[in-house]
């Protein structure tokens, strides 16, 4: 089957790109930059979901479109509304207008009607548009995604190598339901290939539901670091980077992902995901295969 993929290159859609070129499928990806190198097989199409420059040429013939652009803080022209609301409706419209009869749509777990952090609220945006778009659908909201080239798993792992103590935002107690890379890639995957997937919503969570504590001494376990952690406030936080917003300071969290940190971040609805029949990598036995390689 032919299946054009936005967001191809990123972290999860490397993935989920290298899983259905292994299971036979001719792949298209749509970026607005061309990568160094793409996997053999590849058809590369330039192009921003956000303007629909080169939709079109991207979805024309194609059995299936997934959409996995995402982006975790606003930059500039890129806010949350315009790639994950906006954007997501101009690949639907160029999927309509191609005859596509299957498309699928990364969410993200937290995603609900209400949602307090506006990145939840845009992502709410983008999942109301897939159902109401007359296509053939399926929605995927992955908990904190870890694998290969993640941004925080390597974040935490960084730091830890760097500085002894770690500040620890209000205490660490939220809970997160980590998901591999790879098992995200693979429910694409299934969903695509296997019928009774149509018009549902899967929340994917690994087997493991931590705290945000428990997995910074898991991270801690595996690199051989014994860091020490100051609990930070939440107020305080917010009033910290709420400052550093206005001066203009860059820091790893924004004001609207402390807000999702002040959530827990697990499965709690959603359609059956034992349909998927997929066997979710525990959270240690994950990280440990790059974590460990990364200090070789």
């Amino acid at each position: 089957m032919i299946v054009a993929v936005t967001g191809g290159t990123g972290f999860v859609g490397t993935e989920v790109v290298k899983e259905l070129l292994g299971a036979g499928h001719e792949v298209r990806v749509l970026s607005r930059n061309v990568p160094d190198k793409l996997p053999q097989g590849i058809i590369h199409f330039p192009g921003n979901v956000v303007t629909g420059e080169g939709l079109d040429y991207l979805v024309h013939e194609a059995g299936a479109v997934i959409n996995l652009v995402g982006i975790i803080r606003e930059e500039g022209l890129n806010t949350f509304e315009a790639v994950h609301h906006r954007g997501t409706i101009n690949v639907i419209l160029a999927s309509s207008k191609a005859g596509v009869r299957r498309f699928f749509q990364m969410s993200a777990l937290g995603t609900r009607e209400g949602a307090v952090s506006v990145y939840h609220q845009s992502k709410w945006a983008g999942e109301a548009a897939v159902r109401v778009g007359g296509l053939d659908w399926t929605i995927f909201r992955p908990s904190t995604i870890f694998g290969p080239g993640d941004s925080f798993i390597n974040m935490l792992a960084g730091m830890m190598t760097k500085v002894p103590v770690l500040p620890v935002i209000g205490g660490g107690l939220n809970l997160m339901q980590p998901v591999s890379v790879g098992d995200v890639a693979k429910s694409f995957r299934v969903a695509l290939e296997s019928e009774g997937h149509s018009c549902k919503t899967y929340e994917l969570g690994g087997p493991d539901t931590l705290s945000f504590i428990q997995i910074l001494n898991i991270v801690a376990q595996v690199i051989d670091k014994k860091p020490k952690y100051i609990p930070v406030p939440m107020p305080l936080a917010g009033i910290s980077i709420r400052t550093a917003e206005i001066l203009g300071i860059k820091l790893p969290v924004t004001s609207d992902q402390l807000i999702m940190l002040g959530e827990d971040n697990v499965c709690t609805g959603g359609d059956p995901v034992e349909e998927l029949g997929i066997k979710w990598t525990p959270f240690e036995v994950g990280i440990r295969t790059y974590l460990n390689q990364n200090r070789e």
